[in-house]
């Protein structure tokens, strides 16, 4: 992206800045000041009020005014202006101080082009009006000391314009932090949001279906088992909120040494986890790793892991105890395919007390694009519910 400096340098020949207000009210009251110290001066020494310089002086003045519309116009203006002056007697004061206020302004505000080609225009005009005084002593000094002060105020303007340019650049790099700033702030919510939907919807479905399962439950042991699982999940559950309230609140405390599996998020220990869990709910399930997963780096193992436990959540909730349920996952050389599929009662099943605002799906989306890979989902030729997830690359 090119820089304030560039864009400004590569406007065309008029181009030109909008000027601050208020050098322009100080340059209008300077010139204003100027014209009538002439007029005045040349009334004294002529006893007559000189006409044509109030007219040559009211025409600068409109030049001043125009600076308020465009700085090229006005310094084009102001150019035939002092043309003028050189076929006029008397005015060399107001004409001095316009060719150096638009000398400085231009400098200011115009590009290189226009601003060096009227630097040159008003160093030619200076030098004729030297060579035009009567006094030739008083036009030798002129013609350099004029150039020294058009050289002067033109290095000033011209530093104006590179603290303009400093100023401008700098803050256009504090809106782009800002709103990088507020993409990474909204990204981050987002990952929370995920998290907490997965850590929420996994865990509490697991402990809904156990609670279904332990009133339904025709042994002891078997209610027992569910009661178990219940624990369990609610203590793990219990644990990954509190570890990412304490990440989000930054306070140094110490985690457990013993993390669960969702917070460690390993994809292997997850899958025998949440194969297990479906399997205690009557849900027959398969699991094939083809490939090996020590070879994926830890965020990949996260995305994965976040994936796939959205993934068994659904299988969880929607298929139902004596359905089964396939999950495999293909490593290849470059990158990581998984598929989870299973089996339902009917397309139109559904669950009393469940809803779905489809925010899993979207965060299984977004965890697969992070990592450049595609997903699908919906039901196969077979009938089968199957969400598949391609492309995730390996590191």
């Amino acid at each position: 992206m090119p820089s304030i400096a560039e864009e400004f340098e590569s406007g065309g020949f008029w181009s030109c800045r909008d000027l601050n207000k208020w050098p322009l009210v100080i340059a209008t009251l300077l010139f204003g000041v100027a014209v009538g110290a002439d007029i005045i001066l040349e009334s004294i020494d002529d006893q007559v009020y000189p006409v044509l310089l109030t007219v040559m002086g009211a025409l600068s003045i409109s030049c001043v005014v125009l600076l308020w519309v465009s700085v090229t116009w006005a310094c084009a203006v102001g150019l035939a202006m002092l043309g003028l002056s050189l076929t006029v007697d008397g005015g060399f004061v107001y004409s001095l101080v316009l060719s150096l206020l638009l000398t400085a302004l231009a400098a200011m505000a115009a590009t290189k082009v226009f601003r060096r080609t009227f630097l040159a225009a008003v160093v030619i005009w200076l030098m004729i009006m030297s060579a035009l005084l009567p006094d030739l002593a008083r036009g030798a000094v002129l013609a350099p000391a004029g150039t020294l002060l058009l050289l002067l105020v033109y290095a000033a303007g011209s530093a104006f314009r590179r603290l303009t340019n400093a100023r401008l650049q700098s803050q256009r790099e504090l809106e782009a932090a800002e709103e990088k700033h507020r993409a990474s702030v909204a990204s981050e919510r987002q990952s929370i949001a995920r998290d907490l939907h997965d850590i929420v919807a996994h865990d509490i479905t697991i402990i809904a279906m156990q609670s279904r399962a332990a009133r339904m439950a025709g042994t002891e042991d078997a209610y027992r088992v569910a009661v178990d699982t219940i624990g369990d999940s609610s203590r793990a559950a219990l644990k990954d909120l509190r570890r990412m309230l304490a990440l989000l609140q930054e306070e140094d405390q110490d985690l457990d040494p013993h993390p669960t599996s969702a917070t460690e998020l390993d994809f292997a220990t997850g899958a025998a986890s949440f194969t297990d869990q479906l399997q205690q709910l009557g849900i027959q399930t398969e699991l094939t790793i083809d490939g090996d997963v020590r070879g994926l780096s830890r965020s990949v193992h996260a995305a994965l892991y976040r994936i796939l436990q959205e993934c068994t959540t659904n299988v969880a909730k929607y298929a139902g105890a004596g359905q089964r349920c396939w999950i495999s996952l293909g490593i290849g050389e470059d990158d990581v395919s998984m598929s989870v599929s299973n089996t339902v009662a009917s397309r139109r099943r559904t669950m009393t007390g469940w809803s779905s605002s489809g925010a899993g799906l979207v965060g299984i989306r977004d965890r697969a694009q992070a990592f450049g890979g595609t997903t699908r989902a919906g039901f196969d030729r077979h009938g089968q519910w199957t969400v598949t997830v391609q492309g995730v690359k390996k590191a």
